[in-house]
């Protein structure tokens, strides 16, 4: 029952990816990475990270990446390039699936005695370890620096005693 199950939500989750990259196609999924990816390394490396001035280098940086995308977006639509935006973006979506099913669907699953990894779990796992072996030692670290913490708790714009 649970390999039927996983396979279940397996495919009906390449469907989903599939549709979503059909529907944004690879200029608009490209220009929403590198928008997410500028913001953040714009707003690490601002020097006045102090109140509210980082949020707003994110939310500036990101907005102006993405503009740019849209009129790249724009310009693909006029030379009459939008089904080969949307098939790319297909395949974007694809690959973005089976690089999060690899990751964290399927290592999500729990190992029960007795059951064995149904067809697509194996073809997955796989594919993966020959395609993308340093995605097996990928280890997520989270640290916060609480220094930087205590000092951002001064520059807060309203404080409680204020109000």
């Amino acid at each position: 029952m649970t390999g039927f199950l996983t396979d279940t939500i397996l495919i009906v989750l390449l469907l989903f990816f599939f549709y979503i990259g059909f529907q944004a196609g690879i200029i608009r999924s490209f220009f929403a990475v590198i928008a997410g990816f500028t913001a953040i390394i714009l707003a690490e490396n601002y020097p006045y990270q102090i109140g509210i001035n980082y949020y707003l280098v994110f939310c500036v940086s990101a907005a102006s990446a993405y503009i740019t995308g849209l009129f790249a977006l724009r310009l693909a639509d006029f030379m009459f390039l939008s089904v080969f935006d949307k098939l790319t973006g297909a395949f974007f979506g694809v690959l973005l699936w089976f690089i999060l099913s690899a990751n964290f669907v399927i290592p999500s699953i729990p190992k029960e005695a007795g059951r064995s990894e149904t067809k697509i779990e194996s073809t997955i796992s796989r594919l993966s370890s020959k395609t993308f072996p340093l995605f097996g030692k990928y280890h997520f670290d989270f640290k916060i620096n609480a220094a930087k913490l205590k000092e951002t708790n001064k520059y807060i714009l309203f404080k409680k005693e204020l109000l």
